[in-house]
């Protein structure tokens, strides 16, 4: 039998592993899509948008850094100033 402790990975490494950790450089990744997914999805809302990637973000933290960022995309609703 072998002994699989140091095989265990401690909560930090498995929130890394499985999710939760937006990869570096996310910002721009999602500056090259939002054009092309506001167009697809017309007059959507900022809230209908967070809607949306709800359904795909399952980390809470990296679902509040992406609402925040994405508010730019959203001037009528958040006027940058």
């Amino acid at each position: 039998m072998t002994d699989n402790k140091n095989k265990i990975l401690d909560d930090k490494m498995l929130k890394l592993v499985s999710g939760g950790s937006l990869p570096k450089g996310w910002q721009k990744i999602a500056d090259m899509m939002a054009p092309g997914l506001l167009k697809q999805y017309g007059d959507v809302t900022w809230e209908e948008a967070l809607e949306i990637l709800g359904q795909h973000v399952t980390d809470p933290d990296d679902f509040e850094a992406i609402k925040e960022y994405m508010k730019k995309y959203f001037p009528d609703q958040f006027p940058q100033g």
